[in-house]
């Protein structure tokens, strides 16, 4: 009861932040509301932010891979393990986003948040998350979701790991994954691209089935 109590706060906290209230790139009215994880967590997939959902008038739950089956990035998830998302988190997966805000759509139709939108919103609710969680391993999707993680001040790293170094580079270093501690806890990172392009969706299928391998969950594991 008392850890859910804990997440539930989270939750109320990013509900109710108005800290980029006014940012052109930040849909303020729709905001991820997880419900509270089976502890312990063996596989965290960490995501960029909310699906864009347009611009309600009044806050809003967003939609995405934890309450939308038609979620993109959850398809893509389930395609990759050859498993049901249920199933996944019956196996003590889970999912949260860098970002509790949607993210307005650039130009180019990207929803990557600026740097200084990820580092604002991390101590709302990622931090407490990520610490609350403490999960054995970590896909990270994304530069947001790499930036979150290794930004998090309770996070340490290997020399020479820093959120400006290519997913390419990390790769050639831990093909594994990297060792990192949150605290007195260790757990694993493995960094991978957002599946938006041919390239990455190929890229990152290959993490995410290495690394549900080793969590020993899905269909993946065996």
């Amino acid at each position: 009861m008392a850890t859910h109590v804990q997440w539930q706060a989270i939750r109320e906290r990013v509900w109710a932040c108005e800290a980029c209230k006014g940012h052109a790139r930040v849909e303020i009215n729709v905001r991820e509301q997880t419900p509270a994880p089976a502890l312990p967590i063996a596989l965290l997939f960490a995501g960029v932010a909310p699906p864009d959902q347009g611009s309600p008038a009044n806050r809003i739950a967003a939609k995405s891979a934890t309450n939308d089956p038609e979620d993109n990035l959850r398809k893509f998830i389930e395609a990759v393990t050859d498993s049901r998302w249920d199933d996944l988190i019956a196996e003590h997966a889970f999912l949260i986003h860098a970002v509790k805000c949607a993210i307005v759509p650039d130009e180019e139709g990207f929803q990557n948040p600026p740097n200084e939108i990820v580092d604002r919103c991390c101590p709302v609710g990622f931090a407490d998350e990520l610490l609350f969680l403490r999960p054995a391993r970590i896909v990270g999707f994304g530069a947001a979701a790499r930036r979150a993680i290794l930004k998090h001040p309770s996070v340490t790293a290997p020399p020479g790991v820093g959120v400006s170094k290519t997913i390419e580079k990390l790769k050639e270093a831990w093909p594994k994954g990297i060792p990192c501690r949150l605290g007195s806890c260790e757990f694993t990172l493995h960094p991978a691209p957002f599946p938006r392009s041919a390239a990455a969706k190929q890229d990152a299928a290959v993490i995410i089935r290495e690394a549900t391998r080793l969590a020993g969950l899905g269909n993946a594991a065996g």
